[in-house]
């Protein structure tokens, strides 16, 4: 029997190499940098959906698993099931949306304002980034920048809509993997699972948000395991 291939989409500030982490066969990975002028629409229209007669499973890690959601969510036939890790299912109210998209403003103009170091630096300063392992690639992603800063604004969670009414409908099993220090998202995990029983969560002990750079060995185990179910 062969192993469902994966289509992975990388985080904020990462790039389709982070995956390399989880030493996974069978994983196409996709450098969201390239497409950060389309819409999240746009972007699950550009996803490779089909591997011959296979349908694959689709796979993202914080920005790239919100792009995940929203591309699954509206295209789930096109694909076996999915892995949505440490990401958001979208904001409730207007309000919220409104104070994201300022929020994701002011970091598309510090990645075109300051230098380039300065700014990884802010960015990890983050209370949800705190004390978490940092991706070793990043300083390379320097030369990206720009397509970085227009993610930020085209990408915006406050820009999406709340996906719940989507989730809940949804059919395929879903594997959601959050980090145990990772309060915020794994109380989202937990909130999902009783939205939809295709969804399983997963909390990976001892660390926080950042589950691919801090447990890759554990995560990788999680994927094999979801991806033995789904053996045809």
């Amino acid at each position: 029997m062969k192993e469902k291939h994966i289509v992975a989409l990388h985080g904020n500030l990462g790039s389709s190499t982070d995956w390399d982490v989880l030493d996974l066969e069978n994983l196409q990975a996709i450098n969201l940098w390239e497409n950060s002028e389309k819409s999240f629409l746009e972007m699950a229209a550009a996803l490779p959906s089909h591997f011959g007669d296979e349908s694959p499973i689709l796979m993202g890690y914080s920005l790239g698993g919100r792009l995940a959601l929203n591309t699954f969510s509206s295209t789930e036939d096109s694909w076996s099931g999915a892995i949505i890790i440490a990401a958001h299912p979208g904001l409730c109210c207007v309000e919220d949306r409104m104070a994201r998209r300022i929020s994701d403003e002011v970091w598309a103009s510090r990645v075109r304002e300051m230098d380039w170091s300065e700014f990884l630096a802010a960015w990890d300063s983050q209370g949800v980034l705190s004390g978490a392992a940092s991706p070793t690639n990043r300083q390379s992603l320097e030369s990206r920048s720009m397509e970085i800063a227009l993610a930020f604004e085209n990408w915006s969670l406050g820009k999406q809509e709340d996906l719940r009414p989507r989730i809940e409908k949804l059919t395929k099993p879903i594997l959601w993997v959050t980090g145990e220090k990772d309060e915020k998202f794994t109380a989202l995990g937990a909130e999902m699972t009783e939205l939809n029983s295709c969804i399983t969560h997963k909390i990976v002990p001892d660390c926080g948000h950042r589950v691919l750079f801090e447990k890759p060995d554990d995560l990788a185990t999680l994927i094999d395991d979801f991806r033995d179910t789904l053996i045809d």
